[in-house]
């Protein structure tokens, strides 16, 4: 959208399509990160590695809703308060926001380590399943923190008026997982 401020422009179909086409194409890239990853998993490790990625989809899909609930919170906050003409306001805001979610990532993955063992323990899976369970939510959780930032980012992007901006860094990011996908699962088969 042309002009500063994507909020004052008028409400036409043009204007509704470019700030909502951006956001649907990349919801529908980031729809295909898991497909992806488990097309790589079943084909390159095998089987068992494939139900360890879905039996950590639960704890995966609450650190997504978790951030999509600080994010989608935030930004109105910050929206209302810069359309209020109250800039260091939202400001501070989007600051004190931005720590949080590190916060909130910290303590869950913290969370999520300690209770790891006990519930993988408690699914009676595997050895094979319950091990494979434990590396992929654990390397996962080193990057809970990134990830909430991510996804919180990504909100504020398209709040901000720039969805295709987001867009762009969306399917930039979907990209780059499928490249280390390849990777780090090759090597992770070699060796």
């Amino acid at each position: 959208m042309s002009g500063e401020n994507a909020y004052r422009q008028p409400v036409t179909l043009k204007n509704v399509l470019m700030f909502s086409v951006p956001t649907i194409v990349m919801t529908v890239f980031m729809s295909f990160y898991t497909m992806v990853d488990g097309l790589f998993v079943s084909n390159l490790i095998g089987t068992d590695a494939l139900s360890a990625v879905n039996l950590t989809a639960p704890v995966i899909s609450l650190v997504t809703a978790i951030s999509t609930m600080l994010a989608t919170g935030g930004s109105a906050v910050i929206m209302r308060k810069a359309g209020q003409q109250k800039a260091q306001e939202a400001n501070e805001d989007f600051t004190f926001l931005i720590a949080v979610n590190v916060a909130v990532g910290l303590i869950m993955s913290g969370l999520g380590y300690l209770v790891m063992d006990r519930l993988f323990g408690s699914m009676n899976l595997s050895p094979a399943v319950a091990g494979y369970c434990r590396i992929y939510l654990s390397r996962y959780l080193i990057f809970t923190v990134p990830i909430l930032l991510m996804n919180n980012f990504t909100l504020y992007m398209i709040a901000a008026g720039k969805s295709a901006l987001s867009m762009v860094c969306s399917i930039t990011g979907g990209i780059l997982n499928i490249v280390l996908d390849y990777v780090f699962i090759s090597i992770e088969v070699l060796y």
